[in-house]
């Protein structure tokens, strides 16, 4: 505990102050890591002088030589937290970010599913309250509460380098909709009860919820997870990705569906539609994984409309089908009333203010 607070200490006087120069410039200064923005990092000069001033050049343990000009403010940790909120830092990592992945905490809401015997990721799904987890039904199906472990504040499934640490949590409980149909993927909609609540914060948020029924005017959403890349990839991505990806109207999308499944094919009221953009999907492995909007009053924030339910291979011009989250808020909401401890989802009309009891620490 000590050790920890030690830390905690020094990374705070390390940002509070700005007598701190490094590499020989007062252009630089010492931050945490999460406080630089990637490709900010200052550049070591190719000249070091051996002399009794080398606190001038290197910077305390846990914390980076940055160009002042590309510090990032702070997170206040006082600050009331909403669902649905991006985290718009950008993370610095060691890794050359790739246009479909997402940065460190940047998607707070998304957790994995992992197979509780080894740890391997198995599935999607994002936090929705602090002991609540919606993912789909078929990810879950033949599989009971002590077979998957959920990991909350995950970005890089290969490393614990990260700058905020994951947690893994058991299940208590599997909830599947009664009327999930494996055929045409209707329903496809399940809720997992964690064993205790996760603690909240910058890198481990909760998700907006849509009221019942809504129709969504959104242009473009997105959606995350650790799915493959291409369809004939072999092994799952490490690092979380994040697509932005468009809505596709339901009568257009059951048209595009007909010319593969036949004229009969009806797309269940349950499902919506997304995607049909070369090289921009969802794919297999993000079974379970959210697809969120940006709030019209605040791009900043985002609720979830989708589940990632099924497709036809992975960024084609068919679009992928998702569970509608707006036709599933009332057997959601009676399944938590049911089973939860006493959390509600967070409806992004309300304000999405967090409640107090939902942080040990605020």
């Amino acid at each position: 505990m000590y050790g920890k607070l030690s830390i905690f200490c020094l990374l705070l006087a390390v940002y509070n102050s700005d007598a701190i120069p490094c590499w020989n410039s007062k252009e630089n200064t010492c931050v945490p890591r999460h406080l630089c923005r990637i490709g900010a990092e200052a550049e070591r000069p190719v000249i070091q002088f051996r002399d009794l001033s080398m606190a001038y050049w290197e910077c305390p343990p846990a914390t980076i030589c940055c160009r002042k000009s590309k510090v990032v403010p702070n997170i206040d940790p006082s600050r009331p937290l909403q669902c649905g909120h991006v985290n718009s830092l950008e993370l610095s990592s060691t890794m050359k970010r790739h246009q479909y992945t997402a940065r460190e905490a940047e998607v707070p809401w998304m957790v994995a599913l992992l197979d509780a015997r080894n740890l391997e990721y198995w599935a999607g799904g994002s936090l929705i309250a602090p002991d609540v987890v919606l993912t789909a039904a078929f990810v879950t199906e033949k599989l009971n509460e002590y077979q998957l472990i959920v990991r909350a504040g995950e970005w890089d499934l290969l490393t614990k380098q990260e700058q905020g640490q994951h947690k893994d949590v058991s299940i208590r409980k599997i909830v599947r909709h009664y009327g999930f149909n494996r055929t045409n993927g209707a329903n496809n909609v399940a809720l997992l009860f964690l064993k205790k609540p996760l603690e909240l914060t910058h890198h481990i948020n909760l998700i907006c919820l849509p009221p019942p029924n809504r129709n969504f005017i959104y242009n473009r959403c997105i959606v995350s997870g650790w799915g493959k890349k291409n369809f004939e990839d072999m092994a799952y991505m490490n690092v979380q990705k994040k697509i932005d990806v468009p809505l596709v109207d339901r009568s257009r999308c059951q048209r595009q569906l007909q010319g593969i499944f036949g004229k009969n094919f009806y797309l269940d009221r349950s499902l919506m539609c997304a995607g049909g953009e070369i090289g921009k999907d969802a794919c297999k492995g993000d079974g379970g994984s959210p697809l969120a909007c940006p709030l019209q009053s605040d791009p900043n924030r985002y609720e979830q409309v989708g589940i990632v339910n099924y497709g036809l291979g992975c960024g084609t011009t068919i679009p992928a089908v998702y569970t509608d989250v707006s036709k599933m808020r009332t057997w959601i909401d009676y399944q938590i009333r049911e089973n939860s401890n006493a959390y509600q989802p967070q409806n992004a009309d309300d304000g999405g203010k967090l409640r107090k009891e939902y942080f040990r620490n605020l």
